[in-house]
């Protein structure tokens, strides 16, 4: 098995950058207007198009698509509008997505319209490729926590409508902190497991009665799960998770990246000391040297790729642009019962 690479906290950012774009930066700016690309809910299905200054030319782009976190039940795309914009700044147009979130009292929507509502978001791109410039051949999907999910299924999960139209499979996928494995923990303890049970076992209180796992929903986590998935055809990945996560534990996403591998599926795998839940958000758990961190290994990755080209602009902020949420109190992007 391959040894991940851990990150230090060494700056990757410690030497002058040409052209440099700061966090402090990038918190600002002008949002697009969203644009609708599904019918269920259209103020849910929505995508916020972040694109290059510069004209598009006759070659196509690549683009990149950011998925919010939030446990499915909550959270916004404007969590990913720092990250969009300095993307555009790099060349590559960025569009920041919404989706149905969960209600857990109720029965719809579920974790199963969610992923439906990424795919749609995919092929709605590739069938308005030529309007945005893009190359519907490399569309490369980034999401944290829940978004993490989100983006592994995509690269994972074959989709039935692929077969009829437009593609909905991404061609890069880079998870943060993901939730790979949506079954039953010991004892049905998996919270994840909950939100697809739903009913009584999301309650505060539940009894083992509540909790009992049917066959019918362990059929349901694992057509949720990337990790039951993978195949030599999956997304190559960049995989990325905190080892001070405790929310999504690290031993999930390795297990991912030990899975892909074994199918000859390109992965590299970031465990970053010192890093917490949803690290790559600005005015969250990290200090802006590690979500700048994050970023550049993003950024490399699409440049390795032949997404990207050049080198990274992103720099620190001459102040320093938050002040991190503290240790004590943070609040989970994934866990379902924190919205």
């Amino acid at each position: 098995m391959r040894t991940p690479l851990l990150i230090t906290l060494l700056s990757l950012t410690s030497t002058m950058v040409a052209n440099a774009v700061t966090m402090a930066g990038l918190l600002e700016g002008d949002v697009p207007p969203a644009l609708m690309y599904g019918t269920n809910d259209p103020s849910a299905q929505v995508m916020i198009p972040f694109l290059p200054a510069e004209p598009k030319g006759s070659a196509p782009r690549p683009a990149i698509v950011l998925i919010h976190g939030g446990g499915w039940t909550g959270g916004d795309p404007s969590v990913f509008f720092p990250a969009a914009r300095y993307f555009a700044s790099r060349g590559i147009p960025a569009f920041s997505i919404g989706y149905r979130l969960v209600r857990p009292g109720t029965n719809d929507p579920t974790v199963a319209d969610c992923l439906t509502d990424c795919r749609s978001a995919i092929r709605y791109l590739r069938s308005h490729a030529r309007e945005y410039g893009i190359d519907p051949g490399k569309i490369a999907v980034l999401g944290d926590s829940a978004g993490g999910h989100l983006a592994a299924c995509l690269g994972t999960i074959p989709d039935p409508q692929d077969a009829s139209g437009a593609s909905s499979r991404a061609n890069l996928m880079i998870p943060c902190n993901p939730i790979v494995d949506m079954g039953p923990g010991e004892g049905n303890t998996n919270s994840w497991f909950r939100l697809i049970q739903k009913g009584a076992a999301m309650e505060k209180k539940t009894n083992a009665e509540a909790i009992f796992a049917t066959p019918e929903q362990i059929a349901l986590a694992k057509s949720l799960s990337p990790i039951s998935f993978i195949n030599s055809a999956s997304a190559p990945a960049l995989l990325m998770h905190g080892l001070e996560d405790t929310i999504v534990p690290a031993s999930g996403t390795q297990r991912f990246a030990d899975a892909l591998r074994e199918f000859g599926v390109p992965v590299d795998l970031m465990l970053i000391p010192g890093a917490r839940h949803a690290f790559i958000l600005t005015k969250y758990t990290a200090t802006e040297q590690q979500v700048i961190d994050a970023m550049l290994t993003v950024d490399r990755f699409l440049v390795r790729n032949g997404y990207l080209s050049g080198d990274p602009t992103l720099a620190l902020s001459p102040v320093p642009a938050w002040i991190p949420r503290s240790r004590a109190t943070p609040k989970s992007s994934a866990s379902p019962t924190s919205h």
